[in-house]
C-alpha cells in the first residue's frame, strides 16, 4: 500500500495517531482505558494500546513523529505537576508552563492534526482539514512547525484531576474562527485551521517560542463534555440492558 506521508509503496504499519503514552495514565487495574464518541450507534470501548490505523504510514514515517510524541509526552503527562498551577486569591486559576520547545512541541500538534484528518478509523471521522492537509503535510515533511498563528494551539485542561477522559475529536468555531479539538489525558489541545488570526480572547494563550504557556482551566462537570459523557454513558447502558 502506498505510505500517505512519503508517498511510497511500502509495507504499513499499525501507526496511532494520539500516541499510546497518552493512554498509559488512564489505565486502571488490569482494565484498559475507555473511549468514548459522539458517533450514533458507537458504544464506549475499552482499547488497550488506544487506536490505531493500518492504513496510512509506513515504519519509517511513523518513526519520524517518535521525537515530537516523546516531548509532548514528557512536557503534559512527565514533567506536568502542581507546581505549575498560578493562584489568585487562594483559587487555582490555570498552569503555567515555562519549559517546553517550541519547534517540538508545535510539530506534535501538526502531526496529530494531520494523522487524524487522513484517517479512516471511525474514532477521527470528525476530522476533516480539507485544502489544509498538504500545507500540514509539507510543513512536517520540512521540520517546520510555523509561525504561532498559523494552526495555532491553545491548550485547556479540567480542573478535577480524576478526568482523563478521551473522547472522539471534532470541529467547532470561536467567533467565527474555524478550530479542530483534541482530548489528551485530562487535557483539551484547541487547533485553528484558519487563515484568520486568532479569536482575540485567545490571544494570551496560543503556543508562542520564548513565551510561557499558560494552560485554561476548564470544569468537566459543568461543562458541554460532561453533559455529553453522561448521555453516552446512559445510552451505552441502555444498549447493553443494564
Amino acid at each position: 500500500m502506498i505510505c500517505q506521508l512519503c508517498g511510497q509503496k511500502k509495507k504499513l504499519i499499525k501507526a496511532h495517531i494520539i500516541p499510546e503514552g497518552f493512554f498509559r495514565p488512564l489505565r486502571s487495574g488490569r482494565k484498559a482505558p475507555e473511549l468514548h464518541t459522539n458517533s450514533k450507534g458507537v458504544y464506549p470501548q475499552r482499547v488497550p494500546i488506544g487506536i490505531y490505523d493500518k492504513e496510512i504510514l509506513c515504519a519509517d514515517c511513523d518513526g519520524k513523529f517518535s521525537l515530537w510524541e516523546n516531548h509532548a509526552h514528557k512536557v503534559l503527562i512527565q514533567n506536568f505537576t502542581e507546581d505549575l498551577a498560578i493562584y489568585w486569591n487562594g483559587q487555582r486559576i490555570c498552569y503555567n508552563i515555562i519549559d517546553f520547545d517550541y519547534k517540538l512541541f508545535k510539530l506534535f500538534f501538526l502531526s496529530l492534526l494531520w494523522r487524524a484528518s487522513i484517517s479512516n478509523h471511525i474514532f477521527y471521522h470528525r476530522i476533516s482539514v480539507g485544502p489544509f492537509e498538504q500545507k500540514l503535510k509539507d510543513m512536517i515533511l520540512a521540520n517546520d512547525p510555523g509561525p504561532p498563528q498559523t494552526f495555532a494551539v491553545t491548550l485547556a485542561k479540567f480542573s478535577d484531576p480524576n478526568i482523563t477522559v478521551i473522547m472522539d475529536p471534532h470541529l467547532e468555531k470561536f467567533s467565527g474562527i474555524n478550530y479542530c479539538r483534541f482530548y489528551l489525558t485530562g487535557f483539551v489541545a484547541y487547533i485553528k485551521v484558519d487563515d484568520r488570526p486568532v479569536p482575540d480572547f485567545m490571544r494570551d494563550f496560543y503556543l508562542r517560542p520564548d513565551t510561557p504557556l499558560p494552560i485554561i482551566l476548564r470544569d468537566f462537570h459543568r461543562s458541554k463534555d460532561g453533559a455529553l459523557m453522561k448521555d453516552i454513558f446512559q445510552k451505552s447502558l441502555l444498549k447493553m440492558d443494564i
